[in-house]
């Protein structure tokens, strides 16, 4: 009787668990940094947001007399569009006093935070926008470029 000569093709047990080892290592690196850029990106997207408000809050006060004091009025009105905080990761009011004409100023806070943004912002009539990280922003808050406290 002879034996047949079988060739052994694929891959040993060893080998497929050092491709699998590798691959959890390649990916405990990548997940946080692909958490942090969401984040970074749902900011900036937030920052962007806030920053359309300077114009559009003129343009609405060239219109109405007064400045806006709800964002769903500057949509209402064409001159921003309106956010979706589930995409974008931040929930946004204009908190000013209706009928107000001198000035104005909103806020923007992370949907969840600690998972779409870390910080908290603000913005008033003069464009400047400020940040915090432990609650609201507010007019005292260091402004965006500031390392903050």
């Amino acid at each position: 009787m002879s034996k047949k000569n079988r060739s052994q093709s694929g891959f040993s047990l060893l080998e497929l668990l050092i491709v699998v080892a590798v691959i959890a290592i390649i990916a405990s690196l990548a997940i946080p940094n692909l958490q942090s850029s969401k984040k970074a990106a749902y900011e900036a997207a937030a920052i962007s947001y806030m920053r359309s408000w300077t114009s559009a809050q003129e343009l609405y006060r060239m219109r109405h007399g007064t400045y806006a004091d709800a964002d769903n009025q500057l949509v209402g009105d064409g001159f921003i569009g309106n956010p979706d905080p589930d995409a974008q990761g931040y929930t946004f009011s204009i908190d000013n006093a209706a009928g107000e004409n001198t000035r104005w100023w909103g806020k923007g806070w992370p949907t969840r935070a600690g998972i779409t943004g870390d910080r908290y912002f603000y913005i008033d009539v003069s464009g400047v926008i400020r940040w915090s990280l432990s609650g609201n922003a507010t007019v005292a808050s260091p402004p965006l470029g500031d390392p903050g406290p």
